[in-house]
């Protein structure tokens, strides 16, 4: 039926004839006798046909045109050439739906081919900056962007305007009026995101084969994804999988989140452009978090048909001074090079802002600020940076006496930071976390087994048993606050797991041994590690309240050659004040003043990085006082205690018996000795000669 109604409207056209256009011309001279398919929306003034393959030139139009964005059309010959079977494009377009639909989830229509395949790319002149339409023939992968000029192009110099196109781009409707979704090529993102169907992303199903070394060849379609050389660091995975929630820095690579849609609301409804922006940087940046990653490296990565690529060019700024503000990217320690394109204030004008405290969150704080083009100074009341990360190399190797342990090592920016300073990661092996009695024989295994599955039940009926108060409190209409002054609530953590283990052994008519009791009081230690408190002093409704937010998950890790390294990279170059012990923060007028015992200091800002237990101690005045929302937090947080004990031996007698693992447990006598010295660390596992050192821990009371 259409061929019929085809040829019914060519023989309504007076004889003519017919002569067809060189096949190597990128557009053909119709007249606009017919709108484009977008109820007359499409802002074009005249409309050109991009595609040029079979073009007639001196009849009208026998069909009407196609719309791929306000400033790119294609005429109805073109769209048959490639649409029938009988057409010489018909076998091209059909091998490319068979490839699109291996990992699409939407209809190959003619449309989305055109704009995959047969729209010309855009690029800008390394000389001149001007964007210029790349001849028809050519393909983006072959270009080397840094060093390509318009006399590359035929017949075209630096001298020739820019196409007024360009600027009809920028517009705000553009974006909002394009005919199919700008799919990125050969995305950085793709080997990050096979979980996915590539459209859905932000990514063509289309990718380009990169060029061969012998030149040929380059633009072969394939059906497998581009792999990244080198394997991909499984620490860093910035995107969620489906079905995956829960991980820290991560992104729905398929949505958008709320802060991104309140930054961005242009893009709410179309939010594929965004996103393909957004997963293109971050995977940029997690494939190479050693150098600052910039508008030019994400505009050479951008590999899409059409004047789409120019319209991510101007986005590209945008996207990545987000990302950057919000600590996702170009973080860290990285050179302190200010970048003019990134600095959220204007170089006329640099604020001070000063910094209370030198531990790790100040430094790094004044970092990234100073990268942002802030004047930073910060005061540290010690004769020494670092805070709590404290290294101690007396037993000639490495014994914190604060942090050496990454506890989740995936998206963690201490693990960020160790692949930025080559600090090689050690991964925690507890191959089952030996457990050795006071006489140093292991601990029965039956008895063990039985312990630790006990001891985690305990932990899930906590969990039910605070679920069932949450939900009663929300069927009366209740806030968390007002649930908290309950009594039945302020049991601690402790009195509710030995309740619990109670009724446990009552239910089941069970009663644990002597043995199995003591392997209860290790476990229970091991709780007070993971709190830093008595669980006779923690909540049993609140333990776990982090256990609602996004976690660091994968592998613990030691740092054998300590923190102290990262540390001492964040403070290289910055304009630290050491044995300044702040006592007073005025911030009542338009400066901030801060008062130490020998000196005043005037800032524009003042970030207070101090620890929990000195807020707690009031040694510092707030001038005016702070916020009561912000007083009641300090005042309601507890701050707990670890100690530290290292011992040095003259042989690696425990070598023999923990099967490779770098720590072991120890059964403690009885409940008063729960907490001393749970757990042991073996200090130098990497290396076979001395010294031997162990460390391990008080927790508790």
């Amino acid at each position: 039926h259409y061929f019929i109604q085809s040829n019914l409207r060519m023989q309504d056209h007076k004889p003519a004839k017919r002569k067809r256009v060189d096949k190597n011309s990128p557009v053909c001279d119709f007249p606009k006798v017919n709108p484009c398919g977008t109820g007359g929306t499409c802002q074009s003034a005249a409309m050109q046909c991009f595609a040029g393959v079979a073009c007639i030139v001196g009849i009208k139009s026998p069909g009407p045109w196609y719309h791929v964005s306000d400033t790119e059309h294609f005429c109805f010959p073109c769209y048959e050439h490639f649409l029938r079977p009988h057409k010489k494009g018909y076998t091209s377009y059909f091998n490319w739906k068979l490839k699109w639909n291996i990992n699409s989830q939407c209809d190959p229509g003619l449309k989305l081919y055109m704009t995959e395949e047969v729209l010309p790319f855009w690029v800008r002149c390394s000389a001149c900056r001007k964007w210029r339409k790349l001849d028809q023939e050519k393909n983006l992968v072959d270009v080397n962007q840094e060093t390509w000029t318009c006399s590359q192009n035929k017949d075209l110099t630096c001298q020739a305007e820019e196409s007024h196109d360009v600027t009809v781009v920028s517009s705000s409707g553009w974006l909002e009026r394009l005919g199919v979704p700008p799919l990125i090529k050969n995305s950085p993102a793709e080997p990050f995101l096979v979980h996915y169907y590539s459209d859905g992303v932000g990514m063509s199903s289309s990718v380009y084969q990169q060029p061969k070394r012998n030149g040929h060849d380059s633009e072969e379609l394939m059906a497998e994804p581009v792999v990244m050389d080198g394997p991909l660091d499984n620490n860093f995975k910035p995107f969620n999988q489906p079905g995956q929630q829960g991980k820290a820095l991560c992104f729905r690579p398929d949505i958008m989140e709320m802060d991104e849609e309140r930054t961005f609301p242009e893009f709410k409804r179309f939010q594929v452009f965004y996103l393909a922006m957004r997963n293109l940087i971050l995977a940029l940046w997690n494939t190479n978090p050693k150098e600052h990653l910039t508008v030019v490296d994400v505009e050479r990565a951008v590999i899409v048909r059409g004047m789409v690529r120019i319209r991510y060019s101007l986005e590209a700024l945008r996207v990545l001074s987000f990302l950057t503000q919000r600590g996702i990217i170009n973080t860290g320690i990285l050179p302190l090079t200010i970048n003019p394109d990134l600095m959220i204030i204007t170089p006329q004008r640099k604020p001070t802002v000063a910094v209370i405290g030198a531990g790790i969150a100040g430094l790094a704080a004044a970092r990234q600020l100073t990268m942002f083009g802030y004047k930073v100074v910060i005061y540290e009341g010690r004769d020494r940076i670092g805070g709590r990360i404290w290294d101690d190399t007396a037993f000639g190797i490495c014994v914190a006496k604060g942090a050496q342990i990454i506890t989740g090592c995936i998206n963690n920016p201490t693990t960020l930071m160790c692949k930025q300073l080559d600090i090689p990661l050690h991964v925690i092996r507890d191959n089952g976390c030996e457990l050795f009695e006071e006489n140093g024989c292991p601990a029965a295994p039956d008895h063990d087994r039985r312990t630790d599955f006990h001891f985690n039940a305990l932990l899930d009926a906590v969990a039910e048993w605070k679920l069932e108060r949450l939900n009663l409190a929300k069927s009366r209409l209740e806030s968390r606050e007002s649930i908290r002054g309950e009594n039945s609530m302020r049991i601690s953590l402790e009195d509710k797991i030995m309740e619990l283990h109670k009724l446990s052994m009552s239910q089941n008519r069970q009663e644990f041994s002597e043995d199995e009791k003591r392997l209860l009081q290790f476990h229970l230690s091991n709780l007070e590690y993971a709190c830093g408190a008595p669980i006779s002093k923690v909540s049993g409704m609140w333990w776990d309240q982090n256990e609602e937010y996004s976690q660091f998950t994968g592998d613990h890790a030691f740092l054998y050659k300590g923190y102290s390294i990262i540390t001492d990279a964040l403070a290289e170059g910055l304009d630290i004040q050491l044995n300044e012990e702040v006592t007073r923060i005025d911030y009542s007028g338009d400066k901030v003043l801060v008062k130490t015992p020998s000196d005043e200091y005037i800032a524009d800002k003042v970030i207070v990085t101090l620890p929990l237990a000195v807020l707690k101690s009031d040694e510092i005045v707030f001038k005016p006082p702070l916020p009561d929302w912000k007083q009641h937090c300090i005042n309601r947080m507890g701050a707990g205690c670890i100690e530290k004990i290292a011992m040095k031996f003259p042989t690696k007698f425990w070598q023999s018996k923990i099967k490779g693992a770098d720590f072991f447990g120890h059964v403690p006598i009885s409940e008063e000795h729960r907490g001393l010295f749970a757990i042991f660390y073996d200090m130098n596992t990497e290396v076979k000669e001395g010294p031997y050192v162990l460390m391990s821990i008080i927790t508790g009371d």
